[in-house]
């Protein structure tokens, strides 16, 4: 691992055995918000599929406080930027450990409840995330790099909202989720893509400053990411946007067949007429 190239070099240190404590009690809170949602909050209109619901809004509150939390770390320590690798601060460092808590979590719970294979995209997701999180919280080192990665979490708040919107048999057409579908895509943009690109750049440019199994294991990681997220970015924007105006464009098509159809029956219906009325003067 080279360290000769490091900008910060003077930062408090960080023991990681306080991120470990961190990571088992966010494994231990959302543990607790799952039984207390199992219980105590489940709408009527998801009864048949209770773990989905109460996973999804697990998944929101993570993605709601990890969004603010990541933003909020650019805007205490904007200087990051300057080295992604050598930069960490306790704040980013919790967050980071927060956040691993809860994918720990999100995979156990989906290995109790047999749907690792069944929802394989996110057991990808959580592999890929976790591997890399877990040894920089235990090395301490590329911290500021897991704060980028985790400005996903600000597109995961709205991509999650407009799931729970769904299951609670919201409109598609309603003010609440045309607004939660743009945001989405808005943040898909700037948080999910941003982040990738800016990680996958880095990755190339300051690969020679990490151990090489570690630099494999990222490619590893940045690869599943990158084939998985446009892949997601399309199933959105056609389930919100242009699946609406494909459908009106079949519509219009098929209304004005019926309209030429109709047009072409009474018109054969009035030479019929037309001929019977001859047919009867003769």
């Amino acid at each position: 691992m080279d360290t000769s190239e490091d900008t910060f070099t003077n930062l408090e240190p960080l023991d990681n055995r306080i991120g470990g404590l961190c990571v088992l009690l966010s494994f231990i809170l959302f543990s607790v918000l799952n039984t207390f949602y199992n219980k105590y909050s489940i709408p009527s209109s998801v009864k048949d599929d209770p773990w989905k619901w109460r996973n999804m809004l697990i998944s929101w509150i993570h993605g709601g406080i990890c969004g603010v939390w990541v933003i909020s770390c650019f805007i205490r320590n904007p200087e990051m930027v300057q080295d992604l690798i050598s930069h960490h601060t306790w704040y980013s460092y919790l967050l980071v450990a927060f956040s691993t808590g809860y994918f720990l979590f999100d995979f156990w719970d989906m290995v109790r409840q047999g749907k690792v294979l069944a929802l394989w995209e996110l057991t990808f997701h959580h592999i890929a995330v976790t591997s890399m999180f877990v040894y920089n919280i235990y090395q301490c080192r590329c911290i500021a790099y897991n704060v980028v990665a985790l400005l996903s979490e600000v597109n995961s708040f709205f991509l999650h909202s407009r799931k729970l919107l769904q299951m609670l048999n919201y409109s598609n057409t309603s003010h609440l989720y045309k607004l939660v579908a743009v945001l989405n895509l808005v943040t898909f943009v700037f948080g999910r893509g941003l982040s990738l690109t800016w990680i996958t750049v880095g990755m190339y440019i300051w690969g020679h400053r990490v151990t090489t199994a570690y630099f494999y294991t990222l490619c590893f990681s940045m690869f599943i990411m990158n084939a998985m997220n446009p892949v997601l970015f399309w199933r959105l924007l056609y389930n919100d946007f242009l699946r609406k105006s494909t459908q009106v464009t079949k519509n219009k098509l098929s209304s004005n067949g019926m309209r030429a159809l109709n047009g072409s029956y009474n018109l054969n219906l009035n030479k019929i007429g037309n001929n019977n009325t001859k047919q009867k003067s003769t």
